[in-house]
């Protein structure tokens, strides 16, 4: 895959750290240029600007909420003043204010969480088939396990997740007529500094050690490889997909 996203424009919401900026780098690395989305993390996102313009690329870091549709369309038009348009849109950013037990959890906090995942998918996606207009573009949004199983204190983001990969099914029959493959990866637990924060985190981190045919927990490289894989022409046939990436961790984590 040398170079296989050569002259390609990329956008990945939250790339200043985790999962992100590894999908950011992967994509570079591959030969997209890359618009770097933060919120509160200016001089990591710098960092990662610095690390795609040392391969060449051509790359700027934008500040942007994407749970607030006004910033969200901000950040659509800064790459469209920037480029004109765009092949490879990865939706990954989310916000989560809703967090614990259902019987405790509050509307307004559940309705944000829920809307930071399927709405900010949607109108993002809306807004990056634009730039594909004529384009063959891909869109990639990012999920995770508890879209589809039980994991404590996780039922607005699971619903949120489990929403996104539903959307993903309509997004790809509506856009694909246009040259534009949607899909979603849902990862495993993945050693991140936002999975850290977790009061669960080293019970997961011990279970994907003990239950992942490869003893250990996944990598954000491990998420962001196959990420950069579905925007190649290689996943050409790849289309409305939600791809399990966990090392097999689901296989024996529920026993």
């Amino acid at each position: 895959m040398d170079q296989a996203l050569h002259g390609k424009t990329a956008l990945v919401t939250g790339s200043s750290r985790g999962i992100g900026r590894a999908i950011a780098l992967k994509l570079g690395a591959l030969g997209a240029d890359v618009a770097v989305n933060y919120v509160t993390r200016e001089r990591e996102a710098g960092e990662v600007v610095a690390a795609l313009a040392a391969l060449g690329r051509r790359a700027f870091a934008t500040r942007a909420d994407v749970s607030r549709l006004d910033e969200l369309g901000g950040l659509f038009d800064r790459v469209a003043a920037e480029w004109g348009g765009l092949d490879i849109y990865v939706n990954n950013a989310i916000d989560v204010a809703s967090f614990g037990p259902v019987t405790r959890l509050r509307p307004d906090s559940w309705r944000h969480t829920i809307d930071s995942h399927v709405t900010t998918f949607l109108v993002g996606s809306q807004r990056a088939a634009k730039l594909m207009a004529g384009r063959t573009g891909t869109i990639v949004a990012l999920s995770s396990l508890g879209s589809r199983t039980y994991v404590p204190g996780y039922a607005a983001i699971g619903v949120g997740k489990a929403a996104i990969e539903a959307l993903t099914r309509y997004l790809a029959m509506e856009l694909g007529p246009s040259g534009i493959r949607v899909n979603t990866v849902s990862a495993g637990p993945i050693d991140t500094d936002a999975l850290r924060q977790f009061a669960t985190y080293d019970q997961m981190k011990e279970a994907s050690i003990r239950h992942s045919p490869a003893r250990r927990m996944g990598q954000p490289d491990d998420v962001a490889d196959v990420v950069a894989f579905l925007c190649t022409h290689g996943a050409r046939w790849i289309c409305g997909q939600t791809l399990v990436v966990d090392g097999g961790f689901s296989l024996l984590s529920a026993h």
